[in-house]
């Protein structure tokens, strides 16, 4: 059992083939997408699989293992990896925990609607001219 890891931090920028994408290594496991694998003091989410070819795509991440709140973002942000939700707007208002697309943890999370306002111009303000004396 062994996997070669290929860094597909750009992903799709050289097309789907993992071995044309930078070699990492091998490791001595079979992987699952969603999980993070620790290989010596770094840690990488796997986000492509071949189990036929044994080959993973991953992404090396840092992991907090002492998070803080992630408060007031656009996004929803683990804080655990710092991997931001592009699509947060399709989670569950009744729902209150998600798990992580990179990392695989699980967060809670609280949606926070605000009301802003744009402005326009229409009309500008009545103008009286004045000399200096």
């Amino acid at each position: 059992m062994s996997t070669k890891l290929y860094d597909i931090s750009n992903w799709c920028r050289q097309g789907s083939e993992l071995k044309s994408y930078p070699y990492i290594g091998e490791i001595d496991i079979d992987l699952n997408i969603g999980k993070v694998v620790k290989v010596g003091e770094s840690y990488f989410s796997i986000g492509v699989l071949s189990h036929v070819e044994k080959n993973a795509g991953a992404r090396e991440i840092e992991i907090d293992f002492e998070p803080e709140d992630k408060d007031y973002e656009n996004n929803l942000i683990c804080p655990y990896c710092g991997y931001e939700d592009k699509d947060s707007w399709e989670l569950s208002d009744d729902d209150e925990k998600h798990r992580c697309g990179r990392c695989g943890a699980i967060v809670s999370y609280e949606r926070v609607v605000t009301v802003e306002y744009n402005a326009s111009p229409v009309e500008p303000p009545g103008i009286v001219t004045a000399n200096w004396i």
